[in-house]
């Protein structure tokens, strides 16, 4: 994996430099299946010393596929575990979606022929009346997972929700909505994203919501990432996004400009090169970049 660490304004170097290259090497061990010399990964760590903050921003490219993550703590530690954490899920979330094409078209021949056979005995039904009901007992894996969220450990409490989002069961929907006004924003956050993954686009107006009404940076960030999957269903979806690209945080804009300049619609590459224009913000920038030589080629 070819890799750059840019360092700004940091004290003792030599902790973080190998806090870093550790958590490279543990999730270019995840990419392994990928040629080397197709794997990136930029790494952006700084210390604001007027705040008090520590910013950690990851760029990961893989063939067809760029993912970001970018946290900011007041710990530093916490900062960059946290960004390799959201990282290696969105990593692990694209592998689990072309692993379900691939699988997909591996059993369409074989399913073309059963399915036929028990679409001449079987009623007519609407979409989803396969999947469980709303009303439908949990499965003992996400029970755990509810009490996980339930649990007054963070770290728990974030593992709870990741393992509702991969299941993905309809029932524990009304479990998650409890959390959508929670006073946590992190709860709040990982709710969306979780209710995103079971429901689909329908879940879209309640994110569409969050992004533009949450005061936290973090929701709206969360929003973002969660309405990405469904921007061609609703068409409320792109010019939300587009209006993200002036959001007061660092961090959503980041998040819109990388969304944004993929997005193949004339309205989305104007609003890339306006921000293009206007943007001050040196993290800002170092997104724009990218994002302009992606409609270069456009």
């Amino acid at each position: 994996m070819k890799r750059t660490i840019d360092l700004k304004h940091v004290g003792p170097r030599a902790h973080v430099q190998r806090l870093l290259e550790e958590l490279i090497d543990r999730v270019g061990r995840k990419l392994k299946h990928f040629p080397e010399e197709a794997v990136s990964m930029h790494v952006l760590f700084e210390e604001n010393g007027a705040r008090k903050l520590y910013r950690t921003s990851l760029t990961c490219h893989v063939p067809g596929h760029t993912v970001a993550a970018h946290e900011e703590r007041r710990e530093a530690g916490s900062s960059i575990r946290e960004a390799f954490a959201e990282l290696e899920r969105q990593l692990e979330k694209q592998k689990a979606l072309l692993h379900h094409e691939h699988r997909r078209r591996h059993e369409s021949a074989r399913a073309i022929m059963v399915g036929a056979c028990l679409l001449l005995a079987a009623p007519r039904t609407g979409w989803g009346e396969t999947q469980p009901s709303p009303s439908s007992t949990p499965s003992p894996q996400a029970a755990e997972a509810v009490r996980l969220v339930e649990s007054e450990d963070p770290y728990e409490r974030q593992m709870g929700f990741l393992r509702l989002e991969a299941l993905r069961e309809l029932s524990t929907v009304e479990i998650l909505q409890k959390y959508v006004a929670d006073r946590d924003q992190d709860m709040r956050a990982y709710s969306l994203r979780a209710l995103a993954a079971i429901q689909g686009p329908v879940a879209a107006p309640l994110l569409l919501q969050a992004l533009r009404k949450d005061r936290a940076p973090r929701v709206r960030w969360a929003a973002i990432l969660a309405l990405e999957p469904f921007q061609q269903a609703d068409p409320q979806i792109l010019p939300a996004f587009i209006k993200a690209l002036r959001d007061s945080s660092t961090e959503v804009r980041i998040s819109a400009i990388d969304v944004v300049s993929r997005i193949d619609d004339p309205r989305a590459r104007e609003a890339i090169r306006i921000r293009d224009k206007r943007e001050r913000q040196p993290d800002v920038r170092r997104v724009l970049a990218p994002a302009m030589r992606r409609l270069g080629s456009n």
